[in-house]
């Protein structure tokens, strides 16, 4: 049987990481994996890409590269945040049409649904304006749903937009400015064990956020590669939801620290953006998803062991 190649983007970020363990235990045989990072090719040049797809020929294409940060990024830095990402996002897409890629995934994120909405759903991904603080982040990340819709209507490609939740695993960011909320929060109580001060944390932890671990992800990808009918033009794939506090516990109850001060005077950012994941569920009834607090355990231990050279780490 021959194998389906498929290119990898952002091979050295977090979902990337669990592409290239599925790869070393060789766990999907009916593939062959191209991995793809910032040194081979600039996704932002669509010339790049373009040779990208030329040199490699894959079959498929899974896009997990882009710009991404938690909110302190996403405030900071808005221009880069949309410029980059609409960029990587409109080359790829572009380019995968034009070499004929059989079929494509693009990750999305839950950031893009309206700061409004009670309960997101792929069908409401566009009724309002995302949360402020996301803008020009969740706009890039709508927008790839949006070229992926189009392109599906007038050149008939079977590509999809993966809308993710919060994404955690071993290989994250922990970039103490920009990093997502829990490589930061893992970061941030390390050098308060470590410095004996107080680990600080912001908001007052009573926001719910929904987690999934990075090999969850990687494998879902790949099991929709594997179907034998066409992709869905958008599905949420998400985790389990818990508050900010909680997590800062169990992060603390692993580290055997529990020195935690809560700044108040800093945002909480969204209260709470729990997913529908009816449509996940009814394609993958039978899924097993890694139990989180197996996930974060795996998450801390992975940067007490490999700190300082983790990602982010300065």
């Amino acid at each position: 049987m021959s194998k389906k190649k498929v290119l990898i983007t952002g091979a050295n970020g977090l979902v990337g990481a669990a592409f290239k363990d599925f790869f070393l235990q060789e766990e999907y045989p009916e593939f062959s994996f191209v991995f793809v990072d910032r040194s081979i090719s600039d996704l932002t040049d669509g010339k790049d890409v373009d040779y990208m797809f030329w040199s490699y020929r894959p079959e498929m294409v899974i896009h997990c590269a882009a710009r991404v940060g938690g909110i302190g990024r996403n405030i900071n830095s808005p221009a880069q945040q949309f410029t980059d990402n609409i960029l990587m996002n409109t080359h790829v897409v572009d380019q995968a049409r034009k070499h004929k890629i059989k079929k494509l995934i693009a990750f999305s994120s839950v950031c893009a649904f309206p700061g409004d909405a009670k309960v997101l759903k792929e069908d409401n991904l566009h009724d309002g304006p995302p949360f402020p603080a996301h803008w020009s982040y969740a706009h890039s990340k709508r927008m790839v749903d949006v070229q992926i819709e189009a392109y599906r209507k007038q050149y008939e490609v079977d590509y999809c937009s993966v809308i993710l939740g919060n994404v955690i695993g071993i290989n994250d960011n922990y970039d103490l400015e920009n990093g997502h909320v829990m490589p930061s929060l893992i970061h941030k109580c390390f050098m308060a064990k470590k410095e004996n001060k107080p680990f600080e944390v912001w908001g007052n932890g009573e926001p719910k956020r929904e987690f999934i671990y990075a090999t969850d992800v990687a494998k879902i990808c790949l099991e929709l590669l594997l179907l034998d009918k066409p992709l869905p033009p958008r599905v949420i794939v998400s985790g389990k939801e818990i508050t900010i506090r909680q997590l800062v516990e169990k992060i603390c109850k692993i580290m055997d620290y529990y020195n935690v001060k809560w700044d108040e005077s800093k945002l909480n950012g969204q209260m709470s953006r729990p997913t529908d994941v009816s449509l996940l569920m009814k394609t993958f009834p039978h899924f097993q998803f890694t139990d989180l607090d197996e996930a974060i355990e795996a998450s801390v231990e992975y940067f007490v062991h490999h700190y300082p050279n983790c990602r982010g780490v300065k």
